[in-house]
C-alpha cells in the first residue's frame, strides 16, 4: 500500500479505532443486513489496522489521510467503493455522537465507476467460460443465466433445483433480502450444467472439492484475473462477478423478457432492472 506514513505500533486511547469499534458495536451497524455487516465489517476491521488508519489521533485523522488509504486499494475497485461506503456511515454516526470532531471522508476520491453493475458483453463470458480456471468457469455460467449474487450462487445445491410445467429452475432463498424465487434455467445453461458432475452438495466448488465462500469467490476472482494471460481482458476492463447479475438483466431483456419478468425471474427490484 502507498500509505506508509500512517504506520504506528499500537492502537491507543483516543485512535481512530476505538470509534470504528465502537460504531461495530452500535445498535446502527448491528441493523444492517447480515450481508452488509459482513462486507463492511471486513473494511472496518481493515482500516482498523495500526498499520492503516486505526492508530491515528481522532484529532489528526483528515482526508488526506483517508485519501492515501483509498489509494492503496486502487487495485482493488470493489473493496475501495465498500471501504469508503463503509467509512462514510460511519463518519456520519460518529460525529453526531461526538465521536469524531470533524469529516473524515469530504472530496475523498476513488476510481470506482460503479464497475460492479458493468454487464459483461456475450463475447466477454464466452472467454471467461473458455478460459477461466479453478472452478471460475461453472460460477461465471451459473452467475450470467441466473443473475444471482455471489452470496447466493455459493449456496445454490443440486437439491434446490425443481421443474416447473416441465422446466427446470432453481429455488433460491436471496441471502440480502430474505426473498423466495424459483429461477428458470435458461437453454445454455440447461446444455452446460448437463455435462456438469452431480456430487451431493453445493452446485460450486473449489478445486479441492470444498465449497466457495463468497469472500474467496471475489478475493480469488481478483487473483485469477491477474495472473490469467488469457483473461487480461478481462482484467483490463474492470470485470468483477457481481457484473454477471446485470448480464443476466441484459440477455433477458433482449430474448423479449418485460422490465417485471425480469424483476421476477432473478430477484431485483423493477427500478434496478431498468
Amino acid at each position: 500500500m502507498r500509505h506508509e506514513r500512517l504506520r504506528a505500533a499500537r492502537i491507543t486511547e483516543g485512535c481512530f479505532a476505538q470509534v470504528i469499534r465502537a460504531f461495530m458495536a452500535s445498535p446502527k451497524f448491528k441493523g444492517y443486513s447480515a450481508n452488509t455487516k459482513d462486507n463492511w465489517g471486513r473494511q472496518l476491521r481493515l482500516a482498523e489496522r495500526p498499520d492503516t488508519l486505526g492508530s491515528l489521533s481522532i484529532h489528526a485523522i483528515r482526508p488526506a489521510l483517508v485519501q492515501a488509504f483509498m489509494d492503496g486499494l486502487s487495485d482493488r475497485p470493489g473493496k475501495q467503493g465498500a471501504c469508503l461506503r463503509a467509512l462514510k456511515q460511519l463518519e456520519k454516526w460518529a460525529i453526531v455522537r461526538d465521536l469524531l470532531p470533524h469529516p473524515i471522508t469530504t472530496g475523498v476520491e476513488i476510481e470506482e465507476s460503479d464497475g460492479g453493475h458493468v454487464p459483461w458483453t456475450r463475447e466477454q463470458v464466452e472467454l471467461g467460460e473458455r478460459h477461466a480456471r479453478k472452478g471460475f468457469s461453472r460460477i461465471i455460467t451459473l452467475a450470467a443465466n441466473t443473475g444471482q449474487r455471489g452470496s447466493d450462487l455459493v449456496k445454490m445445491r443440486w437439491t434446490d433445483i425443481e421443474e416447473v410445467n416441465g422446466r427446470p429452475g432453481i429455488n433460491v432463498i436471496q441471502k440480502k433480502t430474505g426473498r423466495q424465487i424459483w429461477v428458470p434455467f435458461t437453454q445454455p445453461l440447461i446444455a452446460a450444467m448437463a455435462g456438469w458432475e452431480r456430487r451431493p452438495g453445493f452446485i460450486l466448488l473449489r478445486p479441492s472439492g470444498i465449497p466457495w465462500t463468497r469472500h474467496r469467490v471475489s478475493n480469488d476472482w481478483v487473483k485469477e484475473r491477474r495472473d490469467n494471460d488469457a483473461l487480461s481482458p478481462l482484467k483490463e476492463a474492470g470485470l468483477v462477478i457481481h457484473g454477471l447479475r446485470a448480464t443476466a438483466c441484459v440477455r433477458l431483456s433482449r430474448a423479449g423478457a418485460t422490465t417485471r419478468q425480469i424483476s421476477d425471474m432473478i430477484g431485483m427490484s423493477e427500478q434496478m432492472v431498468a
